[in-house]
């Protein structure tokens, strides 16, 4: 999955550099037209000719208005399906907001600040037709993109019938899904394979866990309620443990809480989780950029402290001076986490893997400092900007733990969807070190499922500045 992300993620940034461009093609050609082209000898223009550069100078301002007001109208969310008359109504109803917003900008901040109304009505016209026609061509690449990607969503289908057809059918003819069906397994009463050649039978749902190791599935859709509640439920769990979504396709429709949505898929509607905040592109590219500046300019705010720690050390304690250890990240994936060595060498040669505790008895007498003050945590900056990482996020643990804790604690891997983070939720209330892996898990999914940047700023801030949190009661389902 996460290959569509970062492809979605892509598609994103592409259609974010065309609205700039096209926004400055937009302001020099409304300009031309105003007080340069063959117009003027039907309209001329009485008081002067404004220069350019004054509004290139607010080029800048302008981008940005047009970016938030384009992303409140959720012109950059992903869609399936993109029509002429809904990206010409939406552009037209952006854009005009946009320029009103502009013009109370300029009365409130900008008193030397003048604009042409001509230019005014100029610009929301041709902004609207050249936002329409980029948009529509974007379209049509994207779609050639998805036709000739090929890292699709796999998706196993757990019941056959006329639904699994249909949604076999949607996923093949509209590629914006990113879906891929690699089989179906039937259930009691189902049409015989025979009947059904379109749909890859892999077997039976009492097999479901043999086919999810021989086949490697990112989602599996319930195309029918019929099964033991039990059985869904292992079914549920089996697929957490493994980072394998789920959806259902509801027999009716009930109360639906916060944390579902619905997605209709030809009149075929799937019923899941509800999204994450981070699985939105826009939210992903902003929490990224706000990654790479702060993790650039703690490198380089802590540059001396790092130099004085590692001659410390160096000095203290023979072996290297930083320590690389195996983590798992986003969607499962290992990665080498970068500390300052706060132990011996050979620690583990005898106990094994640890968890670690506040009072280590292994750790040297710098080590036990740097601990103290999380200094050791520091190179993991690095890991920040290789993107690894998030400066905010659930810590990551190693992967020996994690086998362990995936089995006896619910939710554990639902963590791993979004990257690790430096700092967390859980841990500027005080959930760190050999504390309650349970409650961690608490304070990491409801910051997951209510994430803002203002939030990650502010648990920025507590790391830095608060010694010592307390802790506040968060209204979170019971886990267990």
């Amino acid at each position: 999955m996460i290959n569509i992300r970062r492809h979605t993620a892509f598609l994103t940034l592409i259609t974010l550099v065309s609205d700039g461009l096209v926004l400055y093609l937009s302001m020099a050609f409304t300009f031309w037209i105003s007080f340069h082209s063959p117009l003027t000898e039907i309209f001329p223009v009485t008081k002067g000719v404004p220069p350019f550069s004054a509004y290139q100078e607010a080029y800048p301002v302008l981008l940005a208005v047009f970016l938030l007001v384009f992303k409140s109208f959720h012109l950059y969310r992903r869609k399936t399906y993109y029509s002429s008359s809904w990206y010409f109504f939406t552009i037209a109803k952006a854009v005009t907001v946009a320029l009103f917003s502009l013009m109370a900008l300029t009365f409130l901040y900008r008193e030397d600040f003048t604009y042409s109304r001509r230019m005014l009505a100029y610009s929301w016209l041709f902004s609207v037709v050249f936002f329409t026609i980029s948009r529509r061509v974007l379209d049509k690449l994207e779609l050639e993109v998805w036709r000739r990607n090929k890292n699709f969503r796999r998706v196993l289908l757990l019941g056959g019938g006329e639904i699994a057809r249909r949604l076999v059918k949607n996923f093949s003819d509209n590629p914006r899904w990113g879906t891929e069906v690699v089989g179906v397994l039937h259930f009691n009463g189902d049409d015989e394979p025979g009947e059904s050649p379109a749909l890859p039978v892999l077997g039976t749902v009492e097999e479901f866990e043999e086919v999810i190791r021989r086949f490697p599935v990112e989602e599996v859709i319930i195309t029918r309620l019929d099964l033991p509640h039990s059985r869904v439920m292992e079914i549920i769990v089996l697929c957490e443990k493994n980072l394998i979504a789920v959806r259902l396709v509801p027999d009716v429709f009930s109360i639906l809480t916060s944390q579902v949505e619905v997605v209709n898929l030809d009149g075929v509607p799937l019923v899941g989780l509800q999204s994450l905040p981070l699985h939105s592109a826009w939210n992903r590219f902003m929490k990224r950029i706000f990654d790479l500046v702060g993790a650039a300019f703690g490198l380089v705010l802590t540059a001396p402290v790092l130099l004085v720690c590692a001659v410390a050390v160096k000095l203290t304690s023979r072996g290297p001076v930083l320590f690389r250890q195996d983590r798992l990240g986003e969607n499962g994936k290992r990665f080498g986490l970068y500390k300052l060595r706060t132990m011996p060498v050979d620690a583990e040669r005898e106990s094994g893997p640890v968890l670690p505790a506040r009072d280590d008895p292994r750790a040297t007498p710098v080590g036990r400092f740097l601990r103290r003050f999380s200094l050791d945590e520091l190179p993991q900056l690095w890991n920040v900007l290789k993107g690894d990482m998030s400066l905010v996020g659930p810590r990551p643990e190693r992967p020996v733990f994690v086998e362990q804790f995936k089995e006896s604690i619910p939710r554990y891997m639902s963590r791993h969807q979004v990257k690790s983070g430096l700092t967390g939720w859980a841990q500027v209330n005080g959930l760190r070190g050999d504390t309650s892996i349970r409650m961690r898990v608490k304070y990491d999914m409801y910051y997951l499922e209510n994430w803002s940047l203002f939030w990650d700023m502010k648990i920025i801030l507590l790391t830095l500045f608060s010694r010592k949190v307390h802790q506040i009661s968060i209204r979170i389902l019971p886990l267990n």
